[in-house]
């Protein structure tokens, strides 16, 4: 089974208008507090004080965790409502139970059938449906919050039996769709028939890309669905791509949401950026006439008390090996840089650890943040600053925001990660070392012997010069090194000379060949 798919659980409703509505009574209860709604949308990763003990590598690691955190402000709360109330205003006079709710479907079969739709055949049914616009600039959490939302509610519920009667629906609650990046209404079409084929496991986009239908018995027949499956709620992101719809396409698409709310009773969720304002003032709004919640338009949060909460939260997490307090000063310094766009807050606070972690500085500071902004930031500086400034004019030039990807900075700073440097010293002053005893006439392997007994002793002299004349010592047997520090070797490995009488060892080995005096 789809895992997007529930089995309706009726509960009984306590508000008046919700009750015996089989819709509406298999919904999730509503959150009735917002201490209710702030443990529902949070989002904490795990975290343990020990994991900063961990080595450099597997910190870095749990720095993604970042990426995660989810913490819900006031605005989260507004949209928790206001998604509540939308999907279930648009149940209130979608009864399946009501004999005009069946009338309803036998009208939409009618119009799929004759490829038409007449809003006529519909007036006498009065809309409750309660949609709303979001707008934003990029990065201040529309999509996030809106997301974060709708996951606690079941994407699809099957009905089977309603008090003891048989009633057979699968109920679409809710779907979300990004509109075309050029404001194709055919696109738009398509998405929304691979999606509903996503969630009810069926094969609509294959039958209506098959058929080759126009757009516009596209738009009837998803009016159709949208019906026949009870759609809660249809939430279209990134609806300022509309300015790119050409020769009447915007004002199209945006009469069919206007047909889908007033008509078909189907709330509808628009989220942009401010480019879609002056589409959305001129066309959607006028044809809404006032209903619905309303506008929400979501700015970058202020240096407030909502800045305080969503940095107190979130500072928990660090994984650097000191442990920074939360200083006016660091707080003032975030802000500043990301001039309280939620989502660069939460990548810059990750970079800067990145950062901290593989320079071995291993502590967040104003000036780690600060550098890091200055590395990692470079393509958002211009709205930054435009929000800086905080001239409408500047600022509506950058609504949109590039995504910032912590991995490609993470490569960037493992490759400085710092790497400690005696065992490379070491291994080249030993290999200088038994070059000059190898050009002194020593066998390559006695030498290496000597040079590295040398080495080991870890007395005073580290130069090459040093190390080569007390090798040389030990080879005639004219220095030893101290017997605790000598392990116990075979009796024929050149490394015993050390123990024993020099030359004479080295003779009875047959390393040497000759007298000391042939020499």
């Amino acid at each position: 089974m789809n895992n997007v798919v529930y089995e309706a659980e009726y509960t009984p409703q306590v508000i008046e208008d919700y009750r015996d509505n089989p819709f509406i009574e298999a919904l999730p209860p509503i959150v009735s507090s917002a201490t209710e709604a702030v443990k529902m949308l949070s989002v904490k990763p795990p975290y343990d004080e020990s994991e900063r003990e961990l080595d450099t590598y597997y910190r870095l690691h749990c720095t993604m965790r970042l990426s995660r955190y989810f913490q819900p402000l006031y605005t989260h709360l507004d949209i928790e409502q206001r998604i509540s109330r939308s999907i279930r205003q648009g149940y209130v006079n979608r009864n399946p139970m009501s004999p005009a709710y069946i009338e309803r479907i036998r009208k939409c079969n009618e119009a799929a059938k004759n490829k038409t739709f007449d809003k006529t055949d519909f007036r006498s049914v009065r809309s409750t449906a309660m949609g709303f616009t979001m707008i934003g600039m990029s990065g201040v959490g529309k999509t996030t919050a809106v997301e974060r939302v709708l996951s606690h509610y079941p994407q699809c519920i099957t009905h089977t039996n309603y008090k003891d009667n048989p009633f057979y629906i699968k109920q679409v609650v809710w779907m979300k769709l990004d509109c075309p990046y050029d404001g194709s209404i055919k696109g738009l079409c398509l998405s929304f028939f691979n999606e509903l084929d996503r969630i009810l496991d069926t094969n609509y986009s294959d039958i209506f890309i098959a058929s080759r239908y126009t757009v516009d018995t596209m738009l009837i027949k998803m009016s159709h669905l949208a019906s026949t499956h009870g759609l809660g709620l249809l939430v279209i992101d990134e609806i300022q791509h509309l300015s790119q719809a050409k020769s009447g396409g915007s004002e199209k698409m945006l009469n069919f949401f206007v047909t889908l709310v007033n008509t078909i009773g189907v709330p509808v969720v628009l989220i942009g950026t401010s480019k879609a304002l002056p589409i959305l003032q001129s066309e959607f709004r006028q044809a809404r006439r006032g209903s619905g919640q309303g506008d929400l338009i979501w700015e970058h949060l202020k240096n407030d008390e909502s800045w305080e909460i969503m940095l107190s939260t979130m500072w928990k997490y660090q994984w650097t090996k000191e442990k920074s307090p939360l200083t006016d000063e660091i707080k003032n310094v975030l802000y500043e840089e990301t001039q309280g766009i939620i989502d660069l807050a939460v990548k810059l606070y990750a970079i800067s650890q990145l950062k901290a972690i593989c320079d071995g500085t291993e502590k967040i500071t104003a000036d780690i943040i600060k550098e890091s902004a200055a590395e990692s930031l470079r393509l958002v500086k211009p709205m930054i600053a435009a929000l800086r400034s905080g001239n409408p004019k500047e600022i509506i030039k950058y609504e949109d925001i590039r995504p910032i990807n912590i991995e490609e900075h993470m490569s960037k700073y493992i490759g400085k990660i710092s790497m400690p440097q005696v065992s490379v010293n070491q291994n080249t002053l030993e290999e200088q070392a038994i070059l000059k005893l190898v050009d002194l006439g020593i066998n390559a392997k006695e030498a290496q012997v000597y040079i590295k007994r040398v080495i080991q002793s870890k007395k005073e002299g580290s130069d090459v010069n040093t190390i080569v004349q007390r090798a040389l010592k030990m080879l005639y047997g004219a220095e030893t090194v101290e017997t605790d520090s000598i392990p116990n070797y075979a009796d024929n490995d050149l490394r015993k000379a050390a123990e024993n009488d020099s030359y004479e060892f080295l003779k009875s080995t047959g390393a040497i060949v000759g007298d000391k005096d042939e020499w």
